[in-house]
């Protein structure tokens, strides 16, 4: 029995250091890989979108079956918002993926071996069980007809995203009436926002929602994008209290603003070259002199301005920060940055992004999967990865900035720690399988 163990001991551990040596060659061959800061999709995006794919639409029609979703609280965030968000993520990183197949078809084609988790995602989102969060706040027979731009935004872009990739959706009428009310309501607004809720506004998903609106006329036929330059209105002058970027959100009746916040900013980026290409080219500028943090052990976005003196501590949006940097801001930096043409930048924050996902031989991204709500939207943290690391730049965005930046120390170490430890415990899980095999 003694034998046994050890033997099943030294298997785990095996295995265990495989596992680090696979992450560390992950992270090695990122580290070669020319599209890694875009435009394409970064190498490995492929092969982690197919191990994905079948487990999300087995996830996606297991929450649609069940009832969880109507027992949330309003202030369960991961447990409400993360489901939808991660399904957008999941269906905006496959359309990236197939338009990439298209410009060169080798391997499988992603919208016909996902064709089942496209449909599953879209039919979450689409789903009103899905919704009960947002009834609570806007009314069951309102929330589709008033303000409500978090999960309006989300639903028009799900919908839209399976209907680009597969030519069809069952819920055309459903996205048809959405766009043209949306569309509406927000052009006549007063200000140029609406709120996701009650007296809660945030600037860039009402960006976000006209980026859908536009992807969604596409696919509809229809055309908002006369409206567009005038609802930049939202996000400058009086709505831009601090002279340079929108506020993370307005809060309170009448509404006050916060101040700017790194993670809201890389959200607003991924948009706004889409929408208003000067205005974006601005912002990132401002958001990089004000937020962007580089040195030889880690660069990466902040959440907070370096001129606040008093920054709060980390939240829902912004995830855990790190000697300044911000999960979010970081993470989200990546697409950010892509979409902008930013290839210094995004690669290095793909770099430490990987660095610190620990890929592991089934195509599975280890630390955003724990990363994640276990319970309600364990696959968030993957998807939005393939979203981030195969966003392409917006149209006149193409390969803005050709030069290199240093790959910071961080990465280096984290590649030299996975081959040590991997070469280290799997030479002494294999030496007690050995032991344990020798007759005495």
């Amino acid at each position: 029995m003694r034998r046994m163990l050890n033997a099943l001991f030294g298997a785990l551990l095996a295995v265990m250091g495989t596992c680090a040596l696979w992450a560390g060659g992950e992270l090695l061959l990122a580290m070669h890989d020319p599209a890694l800061g875009g435009p394409e999709p970064a190498a490995p995006t492929w092969r982690w979108h197919r191990a994905l794919t079948p487990v999300y639409e087995q996830w996606a029609r297991h929450r649609l079956a069940g009832s969880a979703a109507a027992q949330l609280p309003l202030d369960d965030i991961a447990g409400t918002e993360w489901p939808l968000f991660g399904s957008v993520y999941y269906l905006r990183a496959t359309e990236n993926l197939d338009r990439a197949w298209q410009r060169s078809p080798t391997g499988a084609r992603p919208s016909e071996y996902a064709r089942g988790a496209i449909d599953a995602a879209a039919d979450l989102v689409a789903d009103p069980s899905q919704a009960h969060w947002v009834m609570q706040h806007w009314g069951a027979t309102s929330y589709l007809h008033r303000e409500n731009v978090f999960y309006r935004m989300l639903l028009i872009d799900a919908i839209a995203t399976q209907w680009r990739i597969l030519h069809a959706t069952p819920h055309a009428a459903l996205l048809r009436e959405q766009v043209d009310a949306f569309a509406e309501e927000l052009s006549v607004s007063s200000n140029g926002l609406l709120a996701d809720y009650p007296q809660q506004t945030f600037p860039a998903d009402v960006a976000a929602a006209w980026h859908a609106i536009l992807r969604a006329d596409e696919v509809l036929g229809t055309d908002h994008r006369e409206s567009v330059p005038k609802v930049v209105r939202g996000f400058i002058n009086a709505m831009a209290p601090d002279r340079e970027l929108p506020p993370y959100a307005w809060f309170g009746e009448p509404a006050e603003p916060t101040s700017v916040r790194g993670s809201a900013n890389a959200w607003l980026l991924h948009q706004a070259p889409f929408l208003w290409p000067d205005q974006a080219r601005a912002w990132a500028a401002a958001h990089n002199r004000r937020f962007w943090q580089e040195s030889t052990w880690m660069s990466g976005y902040r959440e907070y301005d370096k001129s606040d003196a008093s920054p709060t501590g980390m939240d829902v949006d912004s995830g855990p920060i790190v000697a300044g940097l911000g999960a979010s801001a970081s993470a989200f930096g990546i697409g950010a940055a892509r979409s902008l043409g930013d290839s210094a930048r995004a690669r290095v924050l793909a770099l430490e992004g990987i660095a610190v996902s620990l890929p592991l031989p089934n195509g599975r991204l280890l630390l955003p999967r724990l990363a994640s709500d276990a319970v309600d939207a364990p696959l968030l943290g993957e998807a939005a990865m393939l979203y981030n690391l195969t966003q392409a730049p917006a149209p006149g965005f193409e390969a803005t900035s050709p030069q290199s930046l240093p790959i910071p120390a961080f990465a280096w170490v984290v590649l030299s720690l996975q081959l040590l430890f991997g070469v280290l415990v799997l030479r002494s899980g294999m030496e007690r399988i050995v032991r344990s095999m020798r007759p005495r």
